[in-house]
């Protein structure tokens, strides 16, 4: 929600987009404020609108964690130094602390105290701004930053994107899972993930070829962003296999919308190049939601399971851990 020049509330068209794959780069530029002074907010909106941003707003550095959190798109930040709750020396390490935001640049809003600026700079912030503002410092300041870290991103999706499919790989799905399990931990939301395995994929590349097979992956990683969400993150964990992360989802959600894909893939036959005849292909998968005490690995190694117990019982299935063991997913 911004501010707009005449005071009104305005509600902006980007900044509570989700963005769930890496090659969502940066178009227009979105710009997080962080104050507690309403007036110091209203006057920031006013000056950022006018020249093109998209400005959202927080009143605490909690609130701007939330803003933050993985899916929300976010490409500049300026914040004040004391607020209450968590301080903006405090809200900088934090964000600093975080893989996917370590390069977000942060501005902090500083008064005449050099200690306070030299402070923030140790912090990680990557400039200061001084009471009163100047009405074209700060701007241009804003768009030099926006502008560095669009480059950033452009040469940052190399590396988080799997070159054949073009989902996220498993770098970016494991930051992506990390940073979801430490905001359902310290909301007390809930989290689930899937672990998904083309089953008999081997005969595919040795009956069809390695083409064919390739063909098969590109084929689910297609079919497999038309059934996920905008919040969800899916990504290629290797082989043949696929992460299915599902933020503020319970186990039984989740297990119902892999299941539906699990069901409509097996009714769908995937063309291939090299035959006549398209190549009937199923899944079979785990799911499992986050408990107290886990880990990225203890959480993936329940889905792990399931999937393999998947396998086990025939193939084609999808089984969740449910009560202390291992259910079959049956479709409602």
């Amino acid at each position: 929600m911004s501010v707009s020049a005449s005071g009104d509330v305005i509600r902006l068209p980007s900044p509570g987009r989700y963005v769930s794959h890496p090659d969502e780069l940066l178009m227009t530029t979105n710009v997080l404020v962080v104050d507690d002074d309403t007036l110091v907010r209203t006057l920031l909106t006013r000056l950022l609108t006018k020249q093109g941003c998209n400005v959202i707003q927080a009143e605490d550095g909690e609130q701007a964690l939330k803003l933050l959190a993985p899916g929300h798109e976010v490409h500049v930040v300026v914040t004040d130094l004391e607020m209450p709750n968590m301080e903006g020396s405090e809200l900088v390490r934090t964000i600093r602390s975080l893989e996917r935001l370590m390069a977000l640049p942060i501005i902090v809003i500083t008064g005449s105290d050099e200690d306070h600026q030299v402070d923030s700079l140790v912090a990680g912030a990557n400039d200061y701004i001084s009471k009163p503002f100047d009405s074209h410092l700060l701007p241009a300041k804003i768009q030099n930053l926006a502008n560095l870290r669009q480059i950033q991103l452009a040469a940052e999706k190399a590396s988080w994107t799997d070159q054949l499919t073009e989902l996220s790989n498993r770098r970016f799905g494991d930051i992506r899972l990390q940073e979801e399990m430490a905001r359902a931990q310290r909301y007390g939301h809930p989290l689930s993930v899937a672990l998904l395995d083309i089953d008999h994929f081997k005969l595919v590349n040795d009956e069809h070829g390695h083409q064919a097979g390739d063909e098969v992956l590109i084929a689910v990683a297609n079919e497999l962003r038309t059934v996920s969400r905008r919040t969800d993150a899916v990504a290629r964990w290797g082989g043949e296999e696929f992460l299915f992360v599902f933020p503020e989802t319970t186990s039984e959600d989740a297990a119902a919308i892999v299941d539906r894909f699990r069901a409509h893939l097996a009714e769908t036959p995937i063309t291939v190049s090299s035959q006549d005849e398209p190549l009937i292909v199923t899944v079979s998968g785990g799911v499992s939601s986050l408990r107290e005490g886990d880990t990225l690995e203890s959480l993936v190694d329940r889905a792990d399971k399931g999937l393999y117990r998947a396998k086990e019982t025939g193939r084609n299935r999808l089984m969740a851990w449910r009560d202390g063991d291992f259910q079959l997913v049956t479709a409602a």
